[in-house]
């Protein structure tokens, strides 16, 4: 009967150990004859994220033939006031200085992750939250770039 009682119990304590912390998370595709300039990637939050401060990661998931070791994003957010965006410059390196990737994955295509900030704040009173990714290398369009995404957690 013990033995019972504890193999009842034992997934729902399991389950209950294993909260999970992630309030949005989301990759939005590049074109695949490449990444331009003028391709804005948008991920709108939805108005159920609470008000608060979350950890933002970054993702990137390129190709074995992207061509560079670091990739340069203009990232703006306007989660404080829906009238003003905010801007900030992130780099990002994909390679270490011996041309390793720092990301893995399977047949060519690397997953690499950054924390962009363990302080991103949502204000209350925000109706559009958005957030804006747009390269800012010298390639016009950018290849090797497969899909660029976002994560939100409770820290």
């Amino acid at each position: 009967y013990q033995l019972k009682n504890k193999l009842t119990w034992l997934p729902i304590l399991i389950l209950a150990a294993c909260q999970n912390n992630i309030i949005y998370h989301s990759y939005a595709p590049v074109p695949l004859d490449g990444w331009s300039k003028s391709d804005t990637l948008v991920y709108t939050l939805p108005a159920s994220i609470p008000a608060g401060t979350y950890e933002m990661t970054i993702g990137i998931r390129h190709q074995e033939s992207y061509p560079y070791r670091d990739l340069w994003m203009n990232i703006s957010t306007n989660v404080k006031d829906t009238s003003t965006y905010t801007t900030d410059t992130l780099q990002l390196f994909l390679a270490d200085k011996t041309g390793n990737w720092n990301g893995n994955g399977p047949g060519g295509l690397y997953q690499f992750t950054k924390l962009y900030t363990p302080s991103f704040t949502i204000a209350q009173d925000s109706a559009s939250r958005n957030i804006r990714i747009v390269h800012i290398m010298t390639d016009n369009p950018l290849k090797g770039i497969s899909d660029v995404g976002i994560r939100l957690e409770k820290p």
